[in-house]
């Protein structure tokens, strides 16, 4: 029974398709707007965008929405997130909103 019960928890823990936290997931002060991440969404200040992909790039991670828009977001030493669109050249520091 014992053995069972760990076998089950293992799997359900391993099960593919389960929510992973990002290092960029909450609420940003980008300056021009407050942006929020989660597993799922991007919110660009006035819109939900849908992240269809998450890749590791270096020290951060390219989101990829339905439009195959992508951005860069990074988290820097001093806790701050960098975030970079390389289709319109946009780049901000972002400080964390509590």
């Amino acid at each position: 029974m014992r053995r069972t019960i760990l076998s089950l928890t293992l799997s359900v823990c391993a099960a593919p398709g389960l929510a992973q936290s990002y290092p960029f997931n909450g609420t940003w002060d980008c300056g021009v707007a407050v942006f929020s991440f989660s597993d799922e969404i991007y919110n660009n200040g006035s819109e939900n965008m849908v992240i269809t992909d998450i890749a590791a790039e270096g020290d951060g991670y390219v989101l990829t929405f339905e439009d195959d828009y992508q951005l860069s977001v990074s988290k820097n030493a001093d806790g701050t997130l960098a975030w970079f669109s390389p289709v319109s050249g946009d780049s901000f520091t972002c400080t964390a909103v509590n």
